[in-house]
């Protein structure tokens, strides 16, 4: 018992140091990394207080010596055989009392705690659905059914999901594990109002937010003695509603924009302090909504985040190679029993790359390949590499670093024997990528940051020879994938603007002086530059002056600021 005391001590001091960090970060991570990214970072620091277990090693920067019992003297008689010796049995009846360790009053008030903790919120949760069973009523208003209808065939939702108003709320907010329900308060909804709440609401049902919180929940309860536990619950929960306002407003203009954000800010003076654990909240609080209105109007790209992800897995990782428990040596055997070390066939993935394994890469120098002084590095011919696959090798030959230069791939004869490494284009090693990466969510630039959301604006441009496809969620012209798509106006602002780096063809609307759609025409890499070049612009002119009317409209809320 006390070595699992011990073990999650360390893993709460270095689980909290970590979450620590990445909130004094986040706010940097935010102007080049995706909300969704910064978001289920939080979900590999969730699962590490979860289960505090990590690999151990030697080196360790700091080591814990743990107790334990007085070693037991072992002999051995004439045929070799160990004999454990008995410890003398006087005082071998001490009082009850003095039996109890103080590791076992540590793990008894521990799991006290815990119970407690996890029926406090267990209860308030039965009560709240109790308390909403009894105080809500489905809703059969056809044009609001209409709406749920739509959203939900929008975003391919086949599950039942309840749809009900409640008295006893002041926010729209989602419950229910087995049989979800939205509930929302009475009130009058513009149309568009009621739309961007309900499809707030199925981002969350449909991203599993709710399993999501149930997992901080368990991390809390087990760490329910350290204080920095609920700061996280706190940030994470934030991070929640910034991500899902993220995927709502995607490939949205500013107005609309503007008008979601008015929509949130309107939830306010009905807010009340009715609420669970366990449940969804489309307002998170007056104290964030700043931060959110300004993460709702932000139009700037940004990468996927999948090195935000990978960088926190590694780091908690790594609090194994920072904190060992080990039993103080006086205690140990004599001849303790041989350890085998496993070779690691590829190491975990850095926001640098691979760390290439000298056991994997060694069969590949006569022909080029070399791994730097440092261990960092794989080299080919002296020089970085970005990607390096053999896809028959026994041990897996797979190795990435963005700041690398040459793509490589190893050539085999029939006989499996390797023959050369060829050098393959960018293209090719996105898809070995990809591959690779087949379960990481966000490993590469997706189209859906542009894909249409509701209706789609891209039927108009059907007799022209542009279609749609929601499998893949990419434009086609004619049987090729777009690359780029731009229908600019005469004023200069964008009808439709569509990137996808998977694309092969460049594409621009052609229009008469009376505005009239005339043709779809190829346009050359440079042209297309020009016109990423200009849609950044208005994006930044929109922009301009936001800064300034969110305050203002903040300081008609609450004027008390």
């Amino acid at each position: 018992m006390q070595g699992f005391m011990i073990t999650l001590l360390i893993c709460s001091v270095t689980m909290s140091a970590l979450a620590l960090f990445y909130m004094a970060i986040t706010p940097l991570l935010a102007k080049r990394y995706s909300v969704k990214g910064c978001y289920y970072a939080w979900l590999v620091i969730v699962i590490g207080l979860i289960i505090p277990f990590r690999p151990q090693f030697s080196n360790a920067i700091v080591k814990v010596d743990m107790p334990s019992n007085t070693a037991v003297p072992i002999i051995q008689v004439g045929n070799g055989t160990p004999v454990t010796v008995p410890a003398p049995v006087e005082n071998a009846l001490p009082s009850a009392l003095s039996n109890i360790s103080w590791w076992q009053i540590t793990a008894a008030v521990w799991l006290a705690g815990m119970i407690i903790f996890l029926a406090y919120y267990v209860i308030k949760h039965y009560r709240f659905l109790k308390l909403a069973a009894r105080w809500s009523e489905n809703i059969t208003d056809e044009q609001t059914l209409t709406v749920f209808q739509n959203l939900k065939t929008q975003m391919d939702l086949s599950q039942n999901i309840g749809l009900q108003f409640c008295d006893s709320i002041g926010s729209p907010m989602m419950i229910g594990f087995v049989s979800p329900r939205i509930l929302l308060p009475k009130s009058d909804y513009a149309k568009d109002e009621l739309r961007f709440i309900l499809k707030h609401e199925l981002v969350h049902y449909q991203r599993k937010d709710l399993w999501y919180k149930c997992l901080v929940l368990i991390a809390t309860a087990i760490h329910w003695f350290n204080p920095i536990v609920y700061l996280m619950a706190k940030a994470i929960d934030i991070q929640c509603e910034l991500s899902c306002d993220e995927k709502v407003v995607r490939s949205m203009g500013a107005d609309m924009r503007q008008y979601y954000s008015e929509t949130i800010i309107s939830v306010v003076r009905r807010q009340s302090k009715l609420k669970t654990a366990l449940s969804t909240n489309f307002h998170g609080g007056k104290k964030g909504m700043k931060k959110r209105i300004f993460s709702i109007m932000d139009m700037s790209r940004k990468k996927a985040g999948l090195a935000v992800l990978c960088g926190v897995l590694i780091f908690t990782l790594g609090t194994g190679f920072a904190f060992a428990a080990n039993e103080s040596p006086q205690n140990q055997n004599v001849n303790p029993p041989e350890i085998i070390e496993e070779d690691i066939v590829i190491s975990p993935w850095n926001s640098f790359g691979f760390l290439p394994n000298p056991d994997i890469y060694a069969k590949y120098a006569a022909f080029g390949i070399s791994i730097s002084d440092d261990g960092t590095k794989l080299l080919y011919e002296g020089q970085p590499v970005r990607l390096f696959v053999d896809e028959k090798s026994e041990a897996e030959a797979f190795y990435l670093d963005e700041a690398g230069g040459a793509n490589l791939y190893v050539v085999r004869n029939a006989a499996g024997a390797i023959t050369g490494i060829e050098s393959i284009t960018e293209q090719k090693a996105q898809e070995y990528q990809a591959a690779f990466f087949a379960d990481e969510p966000g490993n590469v630039r997706a189209a859906q940051d542009s894909a249409p959301t509701g209706q789609n604006k891209y039927d108009q441009y059907q007799p022209f020879g542009i279609t749609y496809s929601a499998t893949d969620e990419a434009l086609y012209f004619n049987g090729q994938r777009v690359k780029l798509f731009v229908d600019q106006y005469a004023d200069g602002w964008f009808g439709a603007f569509w990137t996808d780096d998977a694309g092969t063809v460049n594409l621009a609307v052609i229009r008469d002086a009376s505005g009239q759609i005339t043709s779809i025409e190829s346009i050359s890499n440079e042209k297309a530059q020009e016109y990423r070049i200009a849609a950044d612009e208005n994006e930044q002119n929109v922009s301009n002056g936001q800064d300034e009317k969110i305050a203002e409209r903040m300081k008609e809320l609450y004027p008390e600021s």
